[in-house]
């Protein structure tokens, strides 16, 4: 019987480990090269693999370690592993406190994943052998991305554009015109993945001289600059700085002056083409380092709410909104986007757990950078004196340059809680981890020796049973959201088809997979909006607190529920006149108190979007609208008026760093409300007031043919008919076909 119960201990030992040292690199190679365009989010099977996957690979592991003496290790390795469990401890103690815990959830579910991954690394991946199976799986990876990025490199230059055909056969070809994104959607996400693998790739090359190595570096090279990324060369400027600066230290004997100069001219090309990249980039598209700048300040601004234990884990992007600067909408040039990451890591951690947090976060990085370099000193010293040398000095020379280029790259660009980021340095800190504690590394894996369990054999069944229960539990509503992804994608096509009832079933789905789902909730009191049938004001009305449940501040939902309230204002005022009409004073009268709370309380939605929004026009432009609608032209003219004084206020301290009109970019919007402001004077029967206002708009667009109409009016009615006709002579110049244009200069029969 005890013979039996050791077989089946034995058994499952060497079936989990089989599990995980090729779970996890095969893990990382699809997470590195999947992309799935049918759903809403390209990126989407990403996070789908990092949960599903990472949830098998930690179900897995727990089950082994409870079948081992798994107490001996932690007991010897505690200072290895204390770090990271307690940024996992501060990730839930933040979710704990959490304002939004279903934002907090998704991001909760990220850092379980992400230290596991390290933390079993560290502990399973302790022979050549398996180092080597891993780095393997992820030059292949490499490999595979950044072929596809030279497929693009080639159909971005040499092939029409879309809708035309293309040597790159996906949907989303020239998506960032020439910039190259490869199987991640985004040339900064790619980027990142490359900054990573380009000093692992080369310090194996040096190791081992093959040739696909130096052609796969070469590769990696090639993409890194074709991705138009200012963070990833300054990224990849850091790794072959690092790197050099490492080699040559710790590989190169001091007679050998040739390679050192080798070396040397590649750190000053390099800091040279990088240097005149970045200042040119700079020069041509300025707007993506100030976007970073105003949004860290507003980052910052945030952190100070709450500096010392943090907002909540994950709650950047549904809180950011109403911290956002004015500047930002005029550097994107759109109104309904979002800002899901402050482009800094350091900024977020510090914004999510506050200063212990940050604390934490600080002392694992420091810890892993100086264990890689303590490592290094030991590795590459046996590698000098070994015959054949020892592969770990390699091993951490590229594992150490890389952690270091990826916090470089993270202090500029990308986030660490997007997966195809989040996985790698934790992987690095899991590889580090791995290469201290085991020396020496055994070259092929060791026959595990069972230890004493003093874990009854029953409980470790209904343990492990219990395990496997709940990961096919969460394996199920991971594959729920990834599901909600692919119908939100559906919803999408059916609503923009004004396929109501097809797309509502899609969202309806979308929802019940994915409650923490916001944009769902969202475009479905979109649908209802716009679909306007009877009950569909309070169903849109509904959604929307929905999402203010999720996110308060989420995108422009409090200027589409201002919107839904001004429309059923508008059905009240039709009430109204009707009843009129009919004679009926007391359900006039009715309604037009039904008609003002509901207008009121769209005033109510518009003004909380002006707070966030503060140079959306048509917000503006509706607040004005009920104004007039109530007889009130002074207010309206305020709120005009506000719209387009705004931007000089951006020009005054402390909204701006520096001093720039901001109003320029948008002057077609300017030039318009200066002419709702001068109809407005003209139905108050103020002429001069009226031709100020609309020379002004024409000062901004010398071509706004309204503004030029309504010229044409006024002087009509003041008598200036020389000044009409030479007002329609500049229309039929500027627009000959228009039909106003053809009906005034058309022959005399």
């Amino acid at each position: 019987m005890l013979r039996v119960a050791e077989t089946i201990n034995n058994k499952l030992i060497e079936i989990t480990g089989k599990i995980l040292y090729h779970g996890i690199p095969i893990l990382y190679f699809l997470i590195s090269i999947a992309f799935y365009l049918k759903t809403y989010d390209s990126a989407q099977i990403k996070i789908t693999l990092i949960q599903i996957g990472g949830t098998i690979v930690l179900a897995t592991w727990l089950v082994r370690i409870i079948e081992e003496d798994v107490g001996h290790f932690f007991r010897e390795n505690i200072l290895a592993v204390v770090s990271l469990f307690a940024f996992l401890i501060s990730g839930i103690i933040s979710y704990t406190h959490s304002p939004l815990p279903l934002a907090s959830a998704n991001e909760l579910v990220r850092r379980v994943m992400y230290i596991s991954i390290a933390v079993i690394v560290i502990k399973e991946f302790d022979s050549i052998e398996k180092l080597n199976r891993l780095f393997k799986w992820l030059f292949a990876a490499a490999f595979v991305a950044t072929v596809y990025g030279v497929v693009q490199f080639l159909d971005g230059r040499f092939f029409p554009p879309p809708p035309e055909p293309g040597l790159d056969p996906f949907i989303w070809r020239n998506a960032f015109g020439w910039r190259i994104f490869s199987t991640f959607g985004n040339p900064n996400f790619f980027g990142d993945f490359l900054v990573v693998m380009g000093p692992i790739v080369l310090a194996m090359f040096l190791r081992s001289r093959q040739l696909h190595l130096l052609m796969l570096w070469c590769l990696i090279t090639f993409c890194a600059i074709f991705t138009y990324s200012k963070g990833t060369w300054l990224g990849y400027a850091a790794g072959i700085l690092l790197f050099v600066f490492f080699y040559i230290g710790f590989f190169v004997k001091s007679e050998k002056f040739k390679i050192k100069r080798v070396l040397l001219g590649m750190v000053a090309v390099t800091l040279v083409f990088v240097t005149i990249g970045v200042y040119r980039n700079l020069k041509k598209r300025p707007d993506s380092a100030s976007f970073r700048v105003y949004t860290w300040m507003s980052t910052w601004e945030m952190i100070n709410t709450r500096p010392v234990l943090g907002t909540g884990l994950g709650t950047f992007y549904v809180i950011y909104p109403a911290w956002r600067r004015p500047q930002i909408f005029f550097i994107e040039g759109r109104h309904n986007t979002e800002t899901d990451h402050p482009e800094n890591e350091y900024l977020e951690v510090w914004y999510d757990e506050g200063l212990i947090g940050f604390g934490v976060f600080l002392w694992i990085l420091t810890l892993f950078v100086m264990s890689s370099f303590k490592n290094l000193q030991v590795f590459s010293r046996i590698n000098r004196e070994r015959d054949g040398g020892d592969v770990r000095a390699y091993y951490q020379l590229g594992v150490m340059t890389a952690l270091i280029a990826q916090l470089v790259h993270n202090f500029v660009c990308v986030s660490l809680r997007f997966v195809s980021s989040g996985i790698f340095l934790w992987l690095l800190i899991g590889i580090i981890g791995a290469l201290n504690l085991h020396h020496p590394m055994p070259k092929t894996t060791e026959e595990y020796r069972p230890g004493k369990n003093n874990i009854p054999k029953a409980v470790r069944r209904i343990i492990q049973v219990g395990i496997i229960i709940l990961a096919v539990y969460f394996v199920k509503v991971f594959y729920g959201y990834f599901d909600a992804d692919i119908n939100h994608n559906m919803a999408i096509f059916f609503s923009k088809q004004g396929q109501w009832p097809q797309a509502l079933k899609h969202y309806e789905t979308v929802i019940n997979r994915n409650p923490s789902f916001i944009m769902a909730h969202y475009f479905m009191g979109n649908v209802f909006n716009d679909r306007w049938m009877p009950g569909d004001a309070d169903r849109a009305i509904g959604k929307y607190k929905d999402v203010w449940s999720l996110a308060p501040n989420y995108v422009q939902s409090h200027h589409q529920a201002g919107l839904i309230y001004l429309k059923m204002g508008e059905d009240a005022k039709r009430a109204e006149d009707g009843a009129l009409n009919r004679g009926d004073k007391k359900a006039a009268a009715e309604y037009r108190k039904k008609k003002l709370e509901i207008w009121n309380k769209a005033l109510s939605e518009f003004s909380k979007y002006k707070m966030i929004d503060p140079i959306f026009p048509l917000n503006y432009y509706r607040i004005a609208w009920i104004y007039i609608q109530l007889g009130d032209y002074k207010k309206a003219e305020e709120t005009y008026l506000e719209h387009v004084s705004f931007p000089r206020k951006l020009r005054a301290p402390p909204h701006n760093p520096w001093d720039e009109d901001w109003q320029i970019r948008r002057k077609p919007e300017y030039a318009e409300t200066y002419t709702n402001l001068g109809n407005l004077k003209f139905m108050a029967n103020d002429m001069k007031g009226a031709e100020d206002y609309y020379n002004k708009s024409l000062e901004y667009n010398p071509e706004h043919l309204n503004t030029l109409k309504n010229l044409t009016i006024l002087y009509g009615r003041t008598g200036r008919i020389e000044k009409a006709n030479q007002a329609w002579f500049r229309i039929r110049e500027i627009a000959p076909n228009d039909p106003d244009v053809q009906k005034i200069f058309r022959p005399k029969q």
